[in-house]
């Protein structure tokens, strides 16, 4: 690629092909022109000169299928306030399932009403920001009770999925609303047994396989269209008739019930809960795949993986050139090639400046490909967090 240095560049100005920093990051599309401060960025970056096999152009060039990545500067300012709002929302909603739930426990009493309108609240941050929400890895949470954070992610998940197989607004807000309390049923079991950290025994877990049915008697006790209390119903039942309380089968599992089950099982295989360690969430995919068809909806595992990449959002990576980073957006062409954060660059440094890249499967100088999850280990060892 030519090498051209930052005093050639113009404000406003356009290129005809991709413009890269010297380590094969994307810094502007050809859509994309200068920004005022961008060469006052990359010199406290420390470099002299960009990257590009086109020439300047007065107008923007057609940026085709090719190029996915948005300008360097244009992902940083957007990623800051996307997620600013996204942990805002999400933290809010965690104190409304807490206090949502403590009023049932202690006095029998649900309110509906202010449930749909978190719902509804949700369901538009997964329409305008689905990529920030989804980075749920991102979003710690420290409690006692699993049970909270487990109800708010199932029903993020859910109305992803839900979004993506496009179901209409009405129908999303049912979802989102069997997916937020299909666990309520819980609240009614000791919590010293869901929250035991040794496995349980027979009669123990058959407590605990009550829950479902539990859930929508509490719902239905509230009046809640049969579609939501069902939702709650089924969650646990499976395609081939293996799962309770009342082994069904197929399309005898409801629509929202099939959705939330791909949910519930991925939320609860990435969680670390107290009788068992997480699982990373390419594993977890992984395991879902193997099961879709199965036990699992197709379309719904399939919608999953496109709304969060194999390698999830929010995950730490190690990629083919040695760097590491975090995946913070998703290809909308492939669920294998997301867009990744360099947080460690290929030699070792620490950025401070935001950096990204496209990956790729093949695995090239300008979108290396993500090799593997970083173990949790290598996460502590460098302060991934």
């Amino acid at each position: 690629m030519k090498r051209l240095p930052l005093s050639e560049l113009r404000e406003n100005q356009y290129f005809d092909a991709p413009v890269y920093l010297d380590e094969g990051y994307i810094l502007l599309s050809p859509d994309v022109h200068t920004p005022q401060e961008l060469r006052e960025r990359l010199a406290r970056w420390g470099y002299e000169a960009v990257y590009c096999d086109g020439n300047p152009v007065e107008a923007p060039a057609n940026s085709g299928p090719a190029v996915a990545a948005k300008s360097t500067l244009e992902l940083d300012v957007q990623e800051r306030q996307q997620m600013e709002q996204a942990r805002k929302l999400y933290f809010s909603l965690i104190s409304f399932t807490v206090e949502s739930f403590a009023r049932f426990a202690e006095a029998n009493r649900l309110d509906l009403a202010g449930i749909t309108e978190r719902v509804k609240g949700l369901i538009e941050l997964v329409k305008s920001s689905r990529d920030s929400i989804l980075r749920l890895p991102e979003f710690v949470y420290i409690s006692d009770n699993y049970l909270h954070q487990h109800s708010l992610n199932c029903a993020i998940l859910s109305l992803a999925i839900g979004d993506y197989l496009k179901l209409p607004p009405h129908r999303l807000i049912e979802l989102g609303t069997g997916a937020l309390l299909h666990d309520i049923g819980m609240l009614k079991i000791p919590d010293a047994l869901y929250l035991n950290p040794r496995q349980l025994g027979p009669r123990e877990w058959q407590m605990i396989k009550a829950h479902p049915m539990l859930s929508y008697r509490i719902l239905k006790g509230f009046s809640v269209a049969d579609t939501i209390a069902l939702t709650a119903y089924e969650h646990h039942e499976r395609l081939d008739g293996t799962g309770y309380p009342r082994a069904l089968a197929g399309e005898k599992i409801t629509v929202y019930s099939r959705i939330l089950a791909v949910a519930d099982s991925y939320e609860s295989m990435t969680t670390k809960r107290p009788f068992r360690v997480n699982r990373e969430g390419h594993a977890a995919l992984l395991e879902l795949l193997k099961g879709r068809g199965v036990f699992y909806d197709e379309a719904a595992v399939r919608a999953l993986i496109y709304c969060l990449s194999v390698y999830p959002l929010g995950t730490t990576v190690l990629l083919s050139n040695a760097a590491m980073g975090r995946v913070i957006r998703t290809d909308p062409r492939s669920p294998k090639t997301p867009i990744v954060q360099i947080l460690i660059d290929k030699d070792g440094n620490r950025l401070r400046e935001f950096a990204a890249v496209a990956s790729s499967e093949a695995g090239t100088e300008q979108a290396p490909a993500i090799r593997r999850n970083l173990s949790w280990k290598e996460v502590e060892a460098h302060n991934l967090y």
